[in-house]
Formats: C-alpha cells, sequence, structure tokens
C-alpha cells in the first residue's frame, strides 16, 4: 500500500469514530482542571476588588502582570502573553530540542505524567480499533483492550524517556559543549548560531527516529502481541530502517499536515489583549476548535502507520510472543 493510501484512509479511519475522539478529548479536559482551578484562584487572589480588575477589562495590564509574576514562582510563572496563540507550540518545542522539557513546575509536570498514563491507557484500545476494523466494538471491549495493553505501553513510555535523556545527555550536550569551546574567542555570534542550528536539526532528527520507533513499537505490541518493551522498540526500529522511505514519507507527510494546522491557527488565533465577552468567547471557542484538530492529526498519525505496519508485515501478523514463530517474525 502506498503512503498516500495509508495517508488518506487513516483519516477515514479516524473520522469514522467520533465517540473516540470525544472521550479522549473530554478526558484531556478533565486532567487540566485541576490547574484551571489553581491558576484562577491565583488570578482572582491577585486582582480582588482593586482598580486592576477595571484595567483588565481594556486589556492585559502589563504592570499587574509582572506584579503577578513576582508574587510567586511555579504555576504562576506559567502566565502571561505567551500561553496564548501559537507561542506554546513554539515554546515546547524549544524546550523539546533544549532538554527542559522535565524542567516544568512540579504540579504540570505531574499533569504531563498523568496525560501520557492516560495515552498510554486508551493507546491500546485505540491501535486494537484502528489494526481491526471489522471488529465489532462496544465501549467494554474497547476498554478491555485499553487494560490488556496498558503496563505495556506504560514500560514504552518509560523507555522512551530514557532514550530521549541519553540522547540529549551524551549527544546534544557534548556537541553544545564542543560549540562553546570552539566559539568561545570568537567575537561573531554567526558561526555559534549555525553550529547550534546544526546540531538542533540533528537532534529533531534523532527524536523524529524516536517518535516513529516507538510509534511502530506500540502498534507491533497490537498487531503481532509483543510483551517486551525493549524488543518491541527494537522491532520498531528495523521497521522504521527496512522501510525508509515509506515510513519517513508517511510521517513527513502528517507534518506537512501539522505545520500547516498550526500556521493557520497562529494567523487566526487571537493576541492577548481581548476586551469584551464575544472575543473571549471566540477565543475560547477557537482554542477548542484547535486542541480537537491537534487530537484528531494525533490520532491519525497512529491510524495511518497502522495500516503501513500492516500492509509490510500483513494484517494477520497477530502472533503469541514466546513461541517459534515470534522469533521469525522478530527476525524476518
Amino acid at each position: 500500500m502506498s503512503i498516500g493510501c495509508c495517508f488518506m484512509a487513516g483519516l477515514r479511519r479516524v473520522l469514522r469514530s467520533p465517540a473516540l475522539i470525544f472521550w479522549i478529548f473530554a478526558t484531556s479536559l478533565l486532567l487540566t482542571l485541576p490547574l484551571t482551578v489553581a491558576m484562577r484562584n491565583a488570578i482572582k487572589q491577585s486582582v480582588g476588588t482593586s482598580l486592576v480588575q477595571q484595567n483588565l477589562r481594556q486589556g492585559l495590564d502589563m504592570d499587574w502582570l509582572g506584579e503577578f509574576l513576582s508574587q510567586g514562582d511555579g504555576i504562576r510563572g506559567t502566565f502571561g502573553p505567551r500561553v496564548v496563540g501559537f507561542l506554546p507550540v513554539l515554546i515546547n518545542l524549544d524546550k523539546l530540542l533544549d532538554g527542559r522539557i522535565f524542567s516544568a513546575e512540579l504540579g504540570i509536570s505531574i499533569a504531563g505524567m498523568l496525560f501520557l498514563l492516560v495515552w498510554a491507557f486508551f493507546g491500546g484500545g485505540i491501535l486494537s480499533r484502528y489494526a481491526r476494523p471489522e471488529k465489532l466494538y462496544t465501549r467494554s471491549t474497547f476498554f478491555a483492550d485499553s487494560g490488556e495493553y496498558f503496563l505495556r505501553f506504560v514500560r514504552l513510555v518509560i523507555l522512551s524517556i530514557l532514550v530521549y535523556l541519553a540522547l540529549y545527555q551524551w549527544v546534544a550536550a557534548p556537541l553544545f559543549r564542543l560549540i562553546d569551546r570552539l566559539t568561545r574567542d570568537t567575537p561573531a555570534e554567526i558561526p555559534e548560531m549555525v553550529y547550534s542550528g546544526l546540531v538542533f536539526l540533528l537532534l529533531a532528527f534523532l527524536l523524529m527516529i524516536l517518535s516513529m520507533a516507538m510509534d511502530y513499537a506500540k502498534i507491533a505490541m497490537v498487531v503481532e502481541n509483543r510483551r517486551s518493551s525493549i524488543l518491541a522498540f527494537l522491532r520498531g526500529l528495523r521497521f522504521v530502517f527496512s522501510n525508509k522511505l515509506k515510513s519517513l514519507g508517511l510521517y513527513l507527510l502528517l507534518i506537512l499536515v501539522g505545520v500547516i494546522l498550526f500556521g493557520i491557527y497562529g494567523l487566526l488565533a487571537p493576541g492577548p489583549n481581548q476586551a469584551n465577552d464575544f472575543t473571549l468567547i471566540v477565543a475560547f471557542i477557537g482554542g477548542q476548535v484547535f486542541l480537537i484538530a491537534r487530537l484528531i492529526l494525533k490520532l491519525w498519525f497512529l491510524a495511518g502507520q497502522t495500516m503501513l505496519f500492516q500492509s509490510v508485515t500483513g494484517p494477520e501478523a497477530i502472533t503469541a510472543m514466546g513461541t517459534p514463530a515470534a522469533a521469525s517474525l522478530f527476525l524476518s
């Protein structure tokens, strides 16, 4: 099957399950509620009944914002113009490439880990649904499949975090130290910017390979009933390198969709100076539409990659690990 077929058929499989999109979106919203309430209380306590409240009705008061951020770190430090519109995407990408993705405030880190655990739980049910579209699915079978693969996917999450830290610690960090030594006595900043850009490109490429390998590892766990996270990861790596053009082509095609999506949102997303109820409502609805589109894109990745994996290995490649046939699957 060509990457174009996997690309379009993957989207059709995602859109054929609107209830799945709704429940994952609703669960994600529930995870953010404690942080939302904490931020609301912090802002309410800071504003109170002062005149700042009137100023904020006309737009963002930068004097108040500076005072609010200076009152303490933690969740307060995440508030400001940078969390509005397209900037959060760029900030998270910068943290990912700069090795600071786990340096967030404790409450946000806990919410992030819960989010990963929720996706680890839903992952088995999602991939099982996309891998076996002919099967009759009910809510109970979906949750049964999710529970069956939950611990396997949790081990994969832990493994992916360890590999990410290893890439930054053993590849990116030494290269940045080397750049610092090479450019320490150079007055011009351009060489350092060029070298740093090349390191970021290398790290982005390695993280892309890691992301693809982990996705195909999850798919292999479901399609081939694998249990070992390490062997599944190696299976994912082998699939990526054995099908370089197809796996990379499909991934980049979906990345292009994401870039277009983020670009459209960046152009249309309102700034921090909404001054009336109508603009606030529009900003809220626009943000939710963007989040749903991101969720659909994430599911689109999984559905498209599942179809590519099955088109190469065969849709019936469901084998119990630990048998002689399992060894032939890994080595074939």
